[in-house]
């Protein structure tokens, strides 16, 4: 039958046809299903592209910021280091100023205290010379009134020998006449006559002799006269000397005082200088805080440029991985290449501007050293101007302490020493009772007897203790702790005030300079004697006086 129905059709070509379109459809079908496959893995391999260039854009971009960032604070930065610099500058255009005035300053000083020393020196020797002058002319006075007394003593024997010989001239005289009138009994008077003759001789002998000391006596008189013309010469020689002695004197006191005056100002300006160094050191030092928060700002940007490097590398290891993932898409490759060669660029940038930075962290270390360097400098200046100041305050408050020992000794000679007047530490102490009565701020008149008194020690102090010594009189008025019972006063420490006001006014009344007294008051804060006595409260009645500084 089969080879019938060959034999009716022939050759069949059907079957063949559809096996070679079954092929061709699944090869078809294989085809669309790995085209469709690819396409996928194509999307998602295209997607994470998209999404890893995404983050680096974005990354980029933050990197654009950072770097803007570093580039406005590095412009700050570096603003900041020329302020800086210009005011390190000008500090130490200031410091070298104040360096060569400190040392004119000294130098000045120096002189003024040498010339002082030399006015001193030259002063002890005027009075030296003034001593012995007063001497010489105390010896000169004293051998003046010994010529004078023997100038006396020969005039009285002149007027003596003068006297006598009158007296023998008298008798004379009287001889004479008597032998006139016994020449008519010359006869019978032999003897007499002889004896009259006798005398006659010996009172001319007398009167020779009398005639030879008138004249020695007046030689002797002529001798003193001379002695005592070289005696008033020399005399008025060492009053002139005296007086010039007086006048150098007065002139090295002025001396004295214009060196006092130039050192007082040398001082002045020491003070100043002092302040102006103590705001440079507080310039310096808000220099320093800021150049040290700038440190610390420029240790910060470096974590940070740490943290892109690191980021960076982390970029490129992510390019690299992304390269090899698309090794064959030319595309993408030239693309990344792209991305790559930008980001080396911004790295390299990067990396120039950390240098850059470094560079200015190590100026800026380095000028905070040459700071500090200034600093220590400074601060050693500082330190020995503060051991000169020390050693003249010293020697102020030793000057001070001497004019206060001699105040107390002073008013003890003049006051006396009497029971209710004492000296207790450094304080001279009233009793009340001795200045004023009882609840009363008027002055009674045995008080201002006794204040006159002191007024007039405290001035002739004053007018010796020198001007550059700052000091100052204090008047303490004190009470006890009665309650007073007067319509004036409210309380102790109103009558304790109005008694120091009182005694302060009375000594400035009596030339005191005023800018020299203080008044202060203490009602019955301060006892002496913490007993509920009349006597402890006798004691705590006081009106104390202070010499102090101010």
């Amino acid at each position: 039958m089969r080879s019938s129905r060959r034999g009716d059709h022939g050759i069949n070509p059907w079957p063949g046809y559809v096996d070679a379109l079954s092929t061709l459809l699944m090869v078809i079908i294989f085809v669309l299903l790995v085209f469709v496959l690819a396409q996928g893995f194509l999307s998602v391999a295209l997607s994470s592209r998209d999404q890893a260039l995404e983050r680096l854009n974005r990354q980029v971009a933050e990197l654009a910021d950072l770097l803007a960032l570093e580039r406005g604070q590095g412009q700050e930065l570096r603003g900041l280091l020329t302020r800086s610099e210009t005011r390190l500058r000008e500090a130490e255009a200031a410091r070298d100023n104040f360096s060569s005035l400190l040392a004119q300053t000294r130098q000045e000083a120096e002189a003024a205290t040498g010339a002082r020393d030399a006015a001193l020196a030259e002063a002890a020797g005027l009075r030296a010379r003034i001593t012995d002058l007063a001497a010489s002319a105390d010896a000169g006075g004293r051998r003046l009134d010994g010529l004078e007394a023997r100038l006396n003593d020969a005039l009285r024997r002149a007027e003596s020998a003068t006297g006598d010989a009158a007296e023998q001239l008298r008798r004379l005289a009287e001889s004479g006449r008597a032998l006139a009138g016994e020449r008519d009994a010359r006869s019978s008077a032999e003897r007499i006559g002889r004896e009259t003759a006798a005398a006659l001789a010996a009172e001319r002998g007398a009167r020779t002799t009398a005639e030879t000391r008138l004249a020695e006596a007046g030689t002797a008189l002529a001798r003193e006269r001379e002695t005592r013309t070289a005696a008033e010469r020399d005399l008025r020689d060492s009053r002139g000397a005296l007086e010039t002695a007086r006048q150098e004197l007065a002139t090295l006191r002025r001396r004295i005082e214009e060196a006092n005056a130039a050192l007082a100002a040398a001082q002045q300006r020491l003070d100043r200088m002092r302040a102006e160094i103590e705001g440079l050191n507080t310039t310096v030092r808000a220099d320093r805080a800021t150049i040290e928060a700038r440190v610390a700002e420029l240790a910060q940007l470096s974590a940070d440029v740490r943290r892109l490097s690191a980021l960076r590398e982390e970029l490129q290891r992510q390019l690299a991985e992304e390269q090899n993932r698309r090794g064959g898409a030319e595309t993408a490759t030239a693309e990344q290449s792209r991305l790559s060669e930008a980001a080396r660029a911004q790295v390299a940038l990067l990396t120039r501007q950390l240098n850059e930075l470094r560079t200015q962290m190590q100026r800026l270390a380095d000028a905070l050293g040459a700071s500090e360097a200034r600093d220590r400098e400074q601060e050693v200046q500082i330190s020995t101007l503060r051991s000169q100041l020390n050693a003249a305050l010293a020697a102020r408050v030793e000057e001070l302490t001497r004019y206060r020992s001699e105040f107390f000794g002073r008013l003890r000679d003049a006051l006396g020493d009497r029971p209710e007047l004492r000296i207790v530490g450094d304080r001279f102490v009233f009793q009340s009772e001795v200045l004023f009565p009882p609840a009363s701020a008027e002055l009674s008149p045995a008080g201002e007897v006794e204040l006159r008194r002191l007024a007039r020690v405290l001035v002739d102090i004053a007018s010796r203790i020198p001007p550059e010594i700052n000091w100052v009189l204090r008047v303490d008025g004190h009470a006890d702790r009665n309650p007073i019972r007067s319509p004036r006063f409210a309380s102790n420490w109103e009558l304790s005030a109005a008694r120091a006001i009182a005694v302060a006014n009375l000594l400035i009344q009596e030339g005191l300079p005023a800018n020299r007294v203080a008044a202060a008051a203490f009602g019955e804060h301060q006892p002496l004697d913490t007993a509920d006595t009349p006597e402890a409260f006798a004691r705590n009645r006081r009106i104390e006086l202070r010499l102090t500084d101010r």
